[in-house]
């Protein structure tokens, strides 16, 4: 009976302490960064991430020598941005670019090169656009800036 009782406690302590240390959301579909604020990021650290993995993609893209290197550099670019918390008016277009990335990860990660990527308000984009030339992650050409109506002039 002791090692019975042993057991049980062995058991239903670690399970006690996950439940009351477990997620209270019950929508059951957060993608957020724990301890964060969805919706509460800066526009710079998000341009900056939106950069480097667009940068790591193309670099992937010249130097990679089987699609599955070219995989794993679009999976971390997705996984990347899912661990971001965008600005607010960034978060529905995270969402809908992050799943962009999967999908390509998914099937032909090269498919990024021949397949627009989801954009965000024009408004947005324009911002992100005027702010690329002061973001050193971001180089030639842009991400948010490809209409050449929308390039900032420097």
């Amino acid at each position: 009976m002791g090692r019975r009782l042993l057991l049980l406690l062995a058991c239903a302590l670690p399970a006690a302490f996950v439940l009351a240390c477990g997620d209270d959301d019950d929508s059951g579909d957060d993608d957020s960064t724990p301890g964060l604020t969805p919706g509460t990021g800066n526009d710079e650290d998000y341009l900056r991430a939106v950069c480097v993995g667009t940068s790591n993609f193309s670099n992937a893209l010249l130097s990679a020598t089987s699609v599955d290197e070219i995989r794993t550099v679009v999976e971390e670019f997705a996984d990347e941005m899912r661990a971001l918390n965008p600005p607010s008016d960034l978060t529905e277009y995270n969402q809908a670019f992050v799943a962009y990335l999967e999908a390509a990860a998914e099937g032909d990660p090269t498919s990024l090169v021949t397949t627009s990527p989801p954009e965000p308000s024009d408004d947005v984009r324009r911002r992100m656009a005027a702010l690329e030339p002061t973001i050193d992650e971001c180089r030639d050409p842009t991400f948010f800036s490809r209409d050449d109506e929308t390039t900032p002039t420097p």
